[in-house]
């Protein structure tokens, strides 16, 4: 992702959300890598897009392909 074209993009996440991509933060920071939580949420977003695919149902499920959220 280095070097491309990058948008802003201005949202707001539930502090209990927030709380998670933190401990996400500390635990990355800890194994001695400097990054932000900008950094991180920008990690997790590509995470999941490649691991999901876009799939709804695997989306939805929130990983549990038996009961999907609705």
């Amino acid at each position: 992702m280095p070097g491309e074209n990058a948008k802003q993009y201005t949202f707001r996440l539930p502090e209990a959300l927030v709380a998670r991509v933190d401990e996400c933060l500390t635990r990355i920071q800890r194994s001695g890598l400097t990054v932000t939580r900008t950094d991180v949420v920008r990690m997790l977003i590509k995470h999941a897009l490649d691991t999901v695919h876009c799939d709804a149902n695997e989306l939805l499920s929130g990983g549990d392909r038996e009961s999907p959220v609705v």
